[in-house]
């Protein structure tokens, strides 16, 4: 916990804001930027302006929540902003049709909080309070309620134009409440006759308070500071608190390389230059790897540099006239000057310049991407409609100790913990009966030509290549550098990383940072969240170490398919998983009804994250792999360290003792080849009986990890067959987890009166395997299987109505994720459908493509 112990323990700033309409996408981004430089995490807009369809803007550019009420285009709406990084668990939510206010209840680290965006009716209408506050005052928990309320509160010094009588019904409605539910507005507790006003009216000349932050009394030890901002962009000020609500991390962001600067021509000279200079001055008096790794230290500095340089000018000046704009403001509530009001209107004139040229600037590169390729069938795309699916935070976790926790740091310390044990090695030398199982088995090997074209030593242009092939737009690894920075300055890199891994190779060591990995965690479809097994976890690898992979894996992939056999269909070359479905339904269609013949579909345990490296580097030789090549898989393998991140907190690294890592280009090769002598045994056993078709016998079927066995004579093959399966984990760490495996009879009075009793499921109805539901009656599997996707295509479309795409776009988003769903079935259940199913296919596709109008075609 050393590392997590120097984080940034800090306060959540809450920021309400009447922003006067986000229609624009400059002066959407024009807020955007405001709230990023103010660091507010949770923050209530009002006077949005945007209807339902037009919220999306807002989504694309906001990473976390956004909880919205509208009313139409031309006035009203409000909006909670909850950041990704705040863990807040929403559990309710209420709007006001008229798009007045919008109420979110949840929780964080434990407190139950009502937040609250408000904004009030300019006319005298206490109605509208007493509503409000009586919805309010039903919810349990912790109130934080923002807003412009378009009303003073305190008579006397919130107008300037001395006391208020307006709204004098209203005013005592809201001040009863207040002290009825026991609020507290914030910043007149901090300032109790300071006279500051929130919004400037030019119509009427007029400056007034009616911006307020209320929270309940009990919070109010906890808000150490509540201020208002300079008047800029909107004709009122923002208003933030700081609020201390636990023990809650702000981690900085990790760094990485921002394409849009490998776009800029000055940008891509300067580095150049910079790299020039770097391996001109490190010649030989060091080692490649250490000079590798101090590239990249140096040019990540020179980066930073640049592009820090190319802001700071601006920020500078637009952090002058912030100050300067708020002293005059505060000049002017005091007393009125007409000097001072024509220098404050020209200083917000200025900085709003700055603000819209910076936001045009900023848009313009995303604009000519979109122009390019937004309407393609491609990545752009793809990220607009994912951007409508949830965030990856983790609002809760349950600990070793099977309590559940909230809190940020013990989430990260639970994954740390459960992928430090699931790493750890349970067999850390190969054991007498590992040689006795492989012995007995007949390999494929390779062939001595093979051995030496893997054997040959790396080259340069194979480093080209792999970077050529990798594909753009992927994460970083920890070091934050992209494939687009190696694809760039290719040319300048080559060399370098050319001597980096021969020297490495020549060590037995990799460089430091090429050994590290960031785990990110995915959280698997329809498992509990609040488990550490359910998250699918994905290591982040550096570039620099992934082109290696990538090399290795080039190398391999052409003989793959000579070493493992043909009922092996993942990751191999010309093999398709819809080859296993077939197989599956000509089985089940042949011995339709059999006695004593079932379908086992096993599910391993974690299958990637358990092999045992003393196992696989036991296998690989004998496939017939040379010396050479062994060993850069094992220089892979040596000493490898990953850190788990979790809501932005980087965790200590760990150590990785087993595992063949997700994420890796290379790794699922080396796993079905780690798999391979499993199968080998099914196969040959001949206690293990499998289905029979013709002069064939059907024992086995493999994608990867997903294992689906073949059986007859069932009270002798399964226990055979379980025997084989638990000997082989105990030296492999392929493990079989019983409770989420079926067993499929395939007679129907076996199914409901089973002939052996298994720990797996009994599969009455079938099971799903590769995506695919595999019923025990071919004639059911295609209303099975079509009528919930239909449904689910159906929904997604309607969810994606309201997009402003174009009709290209909109094809194009059916051909990219519609199509390929519908595709897959085409391939794996080669049965007919009946016209109806194209028929009502064409007319939600029509309804789509035209967005529920008339045709023009």
């Amino acid at each position: 916990m050393d590392q997590l112990n120097t984080c940034n323990i800090s306060d959540i700033k809450v920021t309400s804001w009447n922003v006067r309409g986000l229609r624009k996408l400059i002066k959407l981004k024009q807020v955007i930027s405001r709230i990023k430089q103010l660091k507010s995490k949770i923050v209530f807009l009002q006077e949005t302006h945007l209807t339902d369809c037009e919220l999306k803007s807002v989504r694309n550019r906001w990473p976390g929540q956004v909880i919205h009420a509208s009313y139409n285009n031309y006035a009203r709406g409000v909006i909670i902003l909850i950041h990704r990084s705040i863990p807040f668990q929403m559990t309710k939510i209420i709007k006001d049709p008229a798009g007045r206010y919008v109420i979110t209840q949840g929780t964080i680290l434990s407190i139950t909080l009502n937040l609250v965006s408000l904004y009030g009716p300019n006319e005298n209408k206490p109605k509208f309070f007493e509503d409000l506050f009586l919805t309010v005052s039903a919810l349990q928990g912790l109130y934080i309620i923002g807003g412009d309320f378009n009303c003073t509160l305190n008579l006397s010094i919130d107008r300037s134009a001395g006391s208020d009588t307006y709204k004098a019904q209203t005013r005592r409605l809201i001040n009863q409440f207040i002290l009825d539910i026991n609020l507290v507005e914030v910043w007149r507790e901090q300032n109790p006759d300071k006279i500051e006003f929130s919004c400037h009216s030019s119509i009427h000349k007029s400056r007034s308070h009616i911006d307020y932050i209320l929270v309940s009394r009990e919070l109010l030890s906890r808000v150490k500071q509540c201020q208002y901002d300079s008047i800029v962009i909107s004709d009122h000020a923002a208003i933030s608190l700081s609020i201390h609500l636990g023990k809650f991390i702000h981690n900085p962001p990790n760094w990485r390389l921002q394409t849009k600067w490998l776009q800029n021509p000055e940008f891509v000279k300067f580095i150049e230059e910079k790299i020039e200079i770097y391996f001109e001055l490190n010649t030989d008096q060091t080692c490649a790897s250490v000079r590798w790794e101090g590239f990249k230290a140096y040019i990540r500095g020179e980066i930073l540099s640049f592009t820090s340089t190319k802001n700071k000018q601006q920020r500078k000046r637009m952090e002058t006239l912030d100050r300067q704009i708020k002293s005059l403001e505060l000049d002017l509530n005091v007393s009125d000057d007409s000097t001072k009001q024509s220098e404050l209107l020209r200083l917000r004139t200025e900085y709003n310049k700055l603000s819209s040229d910076a936001a045009a600037k900023s848009l313009m590169w995303l604009r000519q991407s979109y122009y390019d390729q937004g309407e393609k069938a491609g990545r752009l795309l793809a990220w607009r409609i994912k951007k409508m699916q949830s965030e990856r935070a983790i609002n809760s976790i349950k600990t070793s100790s099977g309590n559940v926790t909230v809190d940020p740091l013990e989430i990260n310390d639970s994954f740390r913990e459960f992928y430090e044990k699931l790493y750890k090695s349970e067999c850390a030398q190969a054991s007498e009966e590992q040689d006795i199982f492989l012995d007995q088995l007949q390999f494929q090997t390779l062939t001595e030509n093979t051995k030496q074209e893997l054997d040959r030593r790396l080259t340069i242009e194979e480093i080209s290549q792999a970077i050529k092939s990798i594909n753009s737009g992927k994460a970083p690894g920890p070091d934050g550098f992209l494939i687009e920075f190696y694809k760039t300055f290719q040319d300048k890199l080559l060399i370098p990383l050319f001597n980096m891994y021969e020297e490495a190779y020549q060590n037995e060591a990799l460089p430091p940072t090429l050994r590290q990995a960031m785990i990110t965690l995915i959280l698997k479809p329809g498992k509990p969240p609040a488990e550490c097994s359910s998250f699918r976890p994905i290591s982040l690898m550096g570039v620099d170490t992934k082109i290696l992979c990538k090399v290795l894996a080039r190398r391999l992939d052409p003989y793959i398919s000579h070493l493992v056999h043909n009922d092996q269909n993942g990751f191999v070359p010309k093999r398709q998983g819809f080859h296993n479905i077939r197989r599956v339904l000509n089985i089940i269609h042949e011995k339709f009804d059999a006695k004593d013949t079932a379908l086992l579909s096993l599910d391993a345990r974690q299958a990637f994250d358990r092999i045992e490296w003393s196992y696989l580097f036991t296998v690989l030789p004998r496939y017939g792999f040379g010396n050479n090549f062994l060993k850069w898989v094992k220089l892979l393998y040596t000493d490898p360290k990953a850190s788990v991140l979790t809501n932005n907190i980087v965790s200590n690294p760990i150590t990785l003792e087993r595992s063949t890592r997700q994420g890796c280009p290379l790794s699922p090769m080396l796993f079905i080849l780690a798999i391979e002598p499993l199968a080998m045994t099914i196969r040959m056993r001949t206690d293990i009986f499998g289905v029979q078709l013709g002069d064939q016998e059907h024992r086995l079927a493999l994608y990867a990890d997903d294992l689906i066995v073949f059986l007859t004579r069932l009270s002798i093959s399964i226990p055979k067959l379980m025997q084989q399966m638990e000997l082989f984990g105990r030296f492999s760490g392929y493990n079989i987890n019983d409770s989420k495996s079926s067993i499929l009879f395939l007679n129907k009075d076996e199914r409901l009166n089973p002939i052996i009793q298994t720990p797996f499921i009994n599969a009455k109805e079938g099971f799903v395997y590769l995506g695919v539901k595999i019923t025990p009656d071919i004639d059911t599997i295609v209303a099975t299987n079509y009528d919930p996707l239909i449904s689910e295509v159906e929904e997604s479309l309607n969810k994606w109505m309201t997009m402003p795409i174009s009709v290209i776009g909109r094809i194009n988003m059916i051909k990219m994720n519609i199509l390929p769903k519908f595709l897959y079935l085409f391939q794996s259940l080669p049965l007919p459908l009946p016209k109806e199913f194209f028929d009502k296919l064409n007319g939600i596709f029509n309804r789509f493509i035209w967005n529920n109008k008339k045709p023009r075609l």
